[in-house]
């Protein structure tokens, strides 16, 4: 607590009258007063004199009246519901106290008050009550007002108030902050008269700023897990759509494993990072709010419906389709689209790679499957551990049952303890009805595959160590176990024996798990396998989309092998993907890579354009038509039979300026 905002040992407790005599000399003379006021007081005082604040009396005219006090109190019904049970306290604890509670917006209104009965009455009188603004540019110098205004608790007693008509009071108040973000939520204050003074007023008001940001919390936290256990149905489904889940604020809570490719797709930039709330409780640093376009204005609101919970909505679901293209090449039968869709490739032919590190993992992975023992998957994100997983499955030991897959990260405790364990009927609020099957059950017979086991919670670890030791589970609620019979396989990018060694994951399960260990390599380890993975991406993007003329050109392999890879497979579908969307040509070249990605390769871009024949040939043939024009775009275009979009990227590729 900072040492001004108390008013223990100061001249206005010991010398109240010399706090009266420098503030009418300021508000005469426009003298500052000497070091006899707070450096808190005075630099209020300045600010209210800033504002010719009228000195006489605190503005009556700005107040609500009971229609805009209504709309104000639903604006902040969060912060009113988490200051609840405190407020109610409140009645019974300063009852005959002589002294009243108040919860105040952060614009500095009074949205509700309580305490002692005579002295709420009094109060009335003086516009200590809700609806009334007590701002320091509406009631001059004042524990609510300049608590706001500073962003810290601070006591205001009798002739510190700039204003004379409320001389006759003292306040301690304490600014409310949302627990995640930091930013001003509101303000708690206690008011008395001048003869209420004690330096528990103000530690109690601290006190009480402090649970009711402990009570916004868990009131937040509540209805982030509500979300998640409303919408898991929309993960559930293996559609080729993205789906994004935001919370009310428009933060990303989860993404399907399909949102990157189709936002790649449709050239949609959005971090999937989803946002963990807990990372920022008890932090001290001023919260930033980011500077870049709210995620949701990226995002159609033809996809965008908001998520109902009892009435109320508690986010929002994005539901983004994958882009369709046309048929390029007319009636060319090599772009022809198949008349059957090519069976799904299956076990370890859906793998593709050819380095030796790569077959040597294959080869493990090939060995592993046939045994009925759990597996540990380790690699960067994005090597495709869940591809090696389903591989094991489909030619393995656990063929004859489903393959379940569950990330544990991103998800609540409890959550995450219902999608693995299920639950009963009524186990907890929001439970489904008639209960539901977790995904140890669904794998039964199976294999089930949990990825960034790392993530899993401690508590939850004995429990799972249980099922793995017993074969046994009891669903959430449940007494009565149920026996099941999978094939673990787990994955983690994590170290492991380091997450042991710090005490984030138990010994115990981590030897029961990793009785055999197997490491995807990453992708810049994979020599040469680059270009066979991006013509295999691309070439499931031709037949889906029937665009049987499209082709990589080797210039772009080479340039996408030099490329180091940190997002490993995963980045390159990403970029695959978005080249195939945003390119009208049939050859795609190195200038039909994103941007972001030409940039970080910008000297080999513009050698190979330099030195490629075609590219030469191309540029001149466009220059000579826009030149014989007359810079005619339109005409231009036209000549060349193409489109006048194409013409503009064509001429941006090659720097081909207008004459």
């Amino acid at each position: 607590m900072n040492n001004d905002s108390s008013l223990k040992g100061s001249t206005a407790v010991s010398h109240p009258t010399r706090i009266a005599s420098a503030r009418e000399k300021l508000q005469t003379s426009g003298n500052m007063p000497d070091d006899t006021v707070r450096p808190v007081i005075k630099d209020s005082w300045q600010r209210c004199v800033t504002s010719h604040v009228d000195p006489h009396v605190a503005k009556s005219g700005l107040e609500l009246d009971s229609d805009q006090l209504q709309s104000l109190r639903n604006e902040h019904h969060e912060l009113l519901s988490a200051s609840d049970v405190i407020m109610r306290e409140a009645k019974e604890l300063l009852a005959e106290s002589g002294t009243i509670m108040h919860l105040v917006s952060p614009t500095g209104t009074i949205l509700d008050y309580e305490g002692d009965p005579a002295t709420l009455e009094l109060a009335t009188n003086y516009r200590l009550r809700p609806g009334a603004n007590w701002t320091e540019q509406a009631a001059g110098t004042n524990a609510i007002g300049t608590a706001l205004n500073i962003a810290a608790p601070v006591q205001v007693h009798a002739f510190e108030h700039y204003c004379e008509n409320i001389s006759r009071w003292t306040c301690s108040a304490a600014v409310i902050r949302d627990p995640f973000e930091k930013r001003l939520l509101g303000a708690v204050n206690i008011s008395g008269l001048e003869n209420t003074l004690h330096d528990y007023c103000l530690a109690l008001a601290i006190s009480g700023a402090r649970r009711i940001e402990g009570q916004f919390a868990q009131l937040k936290l509540a209805k982030r897990d509500s979300l998640l256990g409303v919408t898991i149905n929309n993960f559930a489904s293996s559609c080729n759509d993205g789906v994004l889940l935001f919370d009310l604020d428009g933060k990303l809570i989860r993404a399907n494993t399909q949102a990157d490719r189709v936002l790649a797709a449709r050239g949609i930039k959005i971090n999937l990072t989803p946002y963990n709330p807990i990372l920022t409780l008890n932090d001290e640093g001023k919260y930033q709010a980011e500077a870049a376009v709210p995620v949701l204005d990226q995002i159609d609101k033809r996809w965008i419906e908001p998520v109902m919970h009892q009435g109320s909505a508690i986010g929002y679901l994005a539901v983004i389709p994958l882009p369709s293209r046309p048929i390029q090449g007319g009636t060319d039968s090599n772009s022809a689209a198949p008349s059957a869709e090519p069976e799904e490739a299956k076990g370890f032919s859906r793998l593709v790679g050819q380095s030796p590190p790569y077959m040597m993992a294959v080869q493990q992975a090939k060995r592993l499957s046939k045994a009925p023992i759990p597996v540990l998957l380790q690699g960067e994100t994005g090597v495709g551990k869940e591809l090696f997983a389903r591989a094991m499955h489909e030619d393995g030991a656990g063929q004859g049952g489903e393959f379940v897959a569950l990330n544990c990260g991103g998800l609540s405790r409890d959550l995450l303890a219902s999608e693995l364990f299920g639950h009963i009927e009524g186990a907890f609020t929001g439970a489904r009805k008639g209960g539901m099957a977790g995904k140890i059950e669904a794998a039964n017979g199976g294999t089930l595959f949990l990825d960034e086991i790392g993530e899993m919670p401690l508590d939850l670890q004995p429990m799972f160590l249980r099922v793995l030791q017993e074969s046994e589970i009891c669903r959430v609620g449940e007494t009565r176990p149920r026996k099941v019979n999978f094939r673990l396989i787990a994955a983690t990018n994590r170290e492991l024996t380091q997450e042991v060694a710090e005490g984030r994951f138990r010994m115990d399960l981590f030897y029961r798990i990793s009785s055999m260990t197997l490491t995807v390599p990453p992708l810049r380890e994979r020599k040469g396998d680059v270009s066979l993975l991006a013509q295999n991406i691309f070439n499931h993007l031709v037949t889906q989309h029937a665009a049987g003329a499209k082709r990589l050109s080797k210039p772009l392999l080479e340039l996408l092998e030099k490329h180091s890879w940190p997002g490993n497979i995963r980045e390159l579908s990403n970029l695959i993907t978005a080249a195939f969307f945003l390119s009208d040509e049939m050859e795609l070249g190195p200038g039909d890579l994103p941007q972001d990605f030409l940039l970080a390769h910008k000297n080999e871009v513009a050698e190979e354009e330099e030195t490629n024949p075609l590219g030469l040939a191309e540029k001149e043939v466009i220059s000579r038509a826009i030149r014989e024009q007359g810079g005619n775009l339109t005409k231009a275009a036209k000549e060349l039979n193409i489109a006048k979009s194409t013409l503009y990227l064509k001429m941006k590729k090659y720097d081909i300026q207008r004459p």
